[in-house]
């Protein structure tokens, strides 16, 4: 007979199945959460026509509005980080480790970069099909076009954006948030394609659709896998920087 006192093996990572027992939110939360995001969205970009136009700034000017919409984008990423916590540690009383904020095992730290090449990998194959198919209409065209970065505040407001706070409030809202509160209702493959899809969708941009969509179930995976969320902003980062270099280097 086993006593109750008896010492527990110790774990020295969280296994797959420990991080979803802490999600305490769901669907409900989820809907309340996009809601929320599209009505900021709304707002944010109504906001910044109106601040440019009192400015004299021609939003009409592709640049220009390109440049108000990089702008614009910071205030909406702090608004998805703040609806993600306010929904789960502010609503349901949840941890931030229930959000994936738990630390990464060293063992396990290979996952990033297998997580950058698998999404590099997907980036490579969609356009080898695309150029294929439909040629450069197709390709993955970048929100950071060589016009909008023609000043240097642009330059590092764009790197902060891409290298900061998109792989942590994306990972947050998108992983930590969207994909773990699915996962209480479906299974890993559909609660990966459907965050996946919104992740892609959140960018704006038709081209990305598609292989954001499985670069974000890259993302989900190595988060399941791991169990930290520190896995997939790293991954998101250096992502994203090779992004920004390519970026820089073509203007």
């Amino acid at each position: 007979m086993t006593s109750d006192f008896e010492p527990q093996p110790e774990h020295s990572q969280t296994t797959s199945d420990d991080w979803r027992r802490e999600v305490v939110w769901g669907p409900r939360e989820i809907i309340i959460g996009l809601v929320l995001g599209v009505v900021a969205l709304l707002c944010i970009e109504v906001v910044a026509v109106a601040v440019a136009s009192l400015l004299g700034i021609d939003v009409k000017n592709t640049t220009h509005a390109d440049q108000v919409a990089l702008v614009a984008s910071v205030p909406f990423e702090l608004m998805l980080f703040v609806i993600a916590l306010s929904l789960t540690v502010g609503s349901r009383g949840a941890k931030l480790r229930s959000l994936g904020f738990r630390p990464l095992p060293l063992n396990l730290v290979w996952v990033t970069p297998a997580a950058v090449v698998g999404a590099l990998s997907i980036l490579f194959v969609y356009e080898g099909i695309a150029n294929a198919i439909g040629g450069s209409r197709l390709l993955p065209q970048s929100n950071l076009k060589g016009d909008v970065l023609n000043q240097t505040a642009f330059v590092v407001m764009a790197g902060v954006l891409a290298l900061v706070l998109a792989p942590l409030v994306e990972e947050t809202f998108f992983r930590g948030f969207l994909f773990g509160g699915l996962t209480r209702r479906f299974s890993f493959v559909i609660a990966a394609l459907i965050s996946g899809f919104l992740f892609a969708l959140a960018h704006g941009e038709p081209t990305v659709f598609i292989p954001f969509t499985f670069v974000g179930m890259v993302f989900a995976a190595s988060y399941a896998y791991t169990g930290s969320l520190w896995t997939t902003i790293s991954a998101h980062f250096l992502f994203n920087l090779i992004s920004f270099i390519a970026t820089l280097a073509n203007r």
